[in-house]
C-alpha cells in the first residue's frame, strides 16, 4: 500500500475543508466549460452546436450515474484503482479539448456531440467516485466545511477562465478533470476505512422517503431555473455570453456568504433550512419575468445563481444521509448529480422547443410560468412540512425511543439473539463491557463473547464503530 502523502499535498488531501477540492473541481469543470465564453475561442457560447452539445452532456451526466448506482446496488463499489481513475479523468480531459477545438471547427456536428457525451459521462462517473471516496473518509458534509472550498475555488476558477486569453482558457478547463483525478488518486493513498455501514432496510425507510422528496424538489427547481434562463430574450441581457459567467459568480459568492453567516452565528441553524428560501427566491425570479421586461436580466441572473446553490445543498444532504447509513454512497451521489443535471436539461429543452416551434412561444411561455409558480408554491409547503424530518435525519438520534427502534431493526436484520440485542442496546447507550456485565449480572467474559458475536454478524471490528453505527454519527 502506498504511503500517506505528506507536506502540502497532505494538507489538500486530508484537510477537513480542502479534502472537498476534488469534488469542487468536477463542478468547476462543468461551469467553466459551459458558462464561460472563453472556453470556446472560435464559437459563440449560445451557438446551436454548443447548445445541443450542452444538452447531450447534461443527459449523459444525469443518466450514467443512475445506471452505475443501479448496477452497483447496495454492496458493490466503483473501482478506484489508478488505472480506472486516470482512464475516466483522461477521457474527460481529452473530450473537453476535442469539444472546444475540433468539435467547433469540424464541418458537421458529430464530433462535438460525441465529445460532449464523453465529457458528461466522465463527469458523472468521476462524481460518483468522489462520493464513494469521501464516504470512506467519513467526510462531514456541513456547510462550514464544504462551502469555503466550493465557493472560493469555484469563484476563482471561473474568474480565471473568464480572463484567460485565447486557447489558454480551453487548456485550463481541460486540465480540471485531470487535477480532480490526481487528487482522487492521492486520497486513495490514505489507509482505507471502508464506506459507512448501511442501516437495516426497515430502519432506513424514512430516510429513503425524505431523500426522494428532496431529490424531486431539487429536480423541479433545476427545471424551473433553466426554463427561466433559456426563455429570457437575449436582448435583455446586454453581453449575453458573459451573463452566464456573472450568474455563476453570484452563486459562488452567495454560498460563501451562507458559510460566513453560519460561522458567525452563535447557534448556527441547519443549512437545509435554506431550501424553502431558495424556492421562494425562485418564485420571485419567475414573477419578475412575468411582471416587467426590464426585470428579465435580474430574473436570469437569479435563476442561474439559485441553480448552483441547489446543487451544493443537495450534495451536502446526500452526503449526510450516506454517513448516517441511509443509502449507499453511489446511490446518494448519483441522485444528487442526476437530479440537477436532468432538471437543467429538461428545463432548457422545454424553452428551446417553445422557441423553435412556430407560435408556441407566444402561446405557452406565460401559462407555463404560471403553472410552474403554482408547482413551486406547493413544493414550498411540502418542504416546510418536511423540514423537521430532514433535520432529524441529519443528526444523531437523541431520544431513547429512536435508539431502541434502531437496535430492534438491527437485531432483526442480522438475526441477533435476545441477549445480543440487549447487550448491543447498552453499548449503544455508552456502557462499557464491565458496566454491561454489572447491569445484566453476568460475567465480563460472557459479555465479551457476546460482543464478539455481534461484531462478527454485523461486520464491525471495534466498540467505537458499533456506537457510531447505532448513533448514526458516521
Amino acid at each position: 500500500m502506498s504511503a500517506v502523502p505528506s507536506g502540502p499535498i497532505a494538507r489538500i488531501v486530508l484537510d477537513s475543508r480542502l479534502k472537498y477540492l476534488g469534488l469542487t473541481l468536477v463542478l468547476a469543470w462543468h461551469y467553466c466549460l459551459w458558462f464561460v465564453p472563453t472556453s470556446f475561442p472560435t464559437t459563440f457560447l449560445l451557438d446551436d452546436r454548443i447548445t445541443f452539445a450542452w444538452l447531450i452532456a447534461l443527459g449523459a451526466a444525469a443518466a450514467v450515474p443512475l445506471v452505475l448506482a443501479w448496477r452497483l446496488g447496495r454492496t458493490r463499489h466503483l473501482d478506484t484503482r489508478p488505472l480506472m481513475i486516470w482512464l475516466v479523468s483522461g477521457l474527460g480531459s481529452a473530450g473537453t479539448a476535442v469539444l472546444c477545438s475540433l468539435g467547433m471547427l469540424a464541418e458537421g456536428p458529430e464530433v462535438a456531440y460525441c465529445s460532449a457525451f464523453v465529457v458528461g459521462a466522465c463527469a458523472g462517473v468521476l462524481w460518483v467516485m468522489w462520493g464513494e471516496r469521501l464516504a470512506c473518509q467519513k467526510a462531514r458534509f456541513t456547510l462550514r466545511r464544504v462551502a469555503p472550498t466550493y465557493g472560493g475555488f469555484l469563484f476563482a476558477l471561473v474568474l480565471l477562465t473568464w480572463v484567460a486569453p485565447g486557447w489558454s482558457a480551453t487548456a485550463l478547463v481541460s486540465l480540471l478533470p485531470l487535477a480532480s483525478g490526481l487528487l482522487l488518486q492521492l486520497q486513495t493513498c490514505e489507509v482505507p476505512s471502508g464506506p459507512p455501514k448501511l442501516l437495516p432496510s426497515k430502519a432506513a425507510t424514512q430516510g429513503r422517503h425524505t431523500m426522494v422528496i428532496v431529490t424531486l424538489i431539487s429536480f423541479v427547481a433545476a427545471y424551473v431555473c433553466y426554463y427561466t434562463v433559456a426563455i429570457v430574450p437575449w436582448d435583455a441581457l446586454g453581453t449575453v455570453a458573459n451573463s452566464f459567467t456573472v450568474g455563476i459568480l453570484i452563486g459562488a459568492a452567495l454560498i460563501l456568504a451562507f458559510a460566513g453567516l453560519q460561522a458567525s452565528s452563535k447557534a448556527p441553524r441547519s443549512a437545509f433550512r435554506v431550501y424553502p428560501w431558495l424556492l421562494l427566491l425562485l418564485v420571485i425570479a419567475c414573477v419578475m419575468f412575468l411582471a416587467d421586461e426590464r426585470l428579465d436580466s435580474a430574473a436570469f441572473l437569479l435563476a442561474v445563481a439559485i441553480s448552483s446553490l441547489f446543487e451544493i445543498l443537495l450534495t451536502l444532504y446526500m452526503g449526510v444521509l450516506t454517513q448516517r447509513g441511509y443509502a449507499p454512497p453511489a446511490t446518494a451521489f448519483a441522485l444528487s448529480g442526476s437530479a440537477i443535471r436532468a432538471g437543467i436539461c429538461l428545463g432548457n429543452g422545454t424553452a428551446l422547443i417553445y422557441e423553435r416551434v412556430p407560435g408556441w412561444h407566444d402561446l405557452l411561455v406565460r401559462p407555463t410560468f404560471v403553472a410552474l409558480i403554482a408547482l413551486l408554491a406547493g413544493m414550498l409547503i411540502t418542504m416546510v412540512r418536511q423540514e423537521y424530518a430532514i433535520e432529524e435525519l441529519a443528526r444523531s438520534p437523541q431520544a431513547e425511543s429512536e435508539l431502541a427502534s434502531l437496535v430492534n431493526s438491527v437485531a432483526e436484520e442480522y438475526r441477533l439473539s435476545e441477549r445480543e440485542r440487549e447487550i448491543m442496546a447498552l453499548i449503544g447507550r455508552g456502557y462499557t463491557a464491565s458496566a454491561v456485565a454489572e447491569k445484566l449480572v453476568i460475567s465480563p467474559y460472557t459479555v465479551n463473547t457476546h460482543i464478539q458475536h455481534i461484531y462478527a454478524k454485523l461486520g464491525i471490528h471495534k466498540r467505537a464503530e458499533l456506537i457510531a453505527y447505532l448513533n448514526r454519527t458516521g
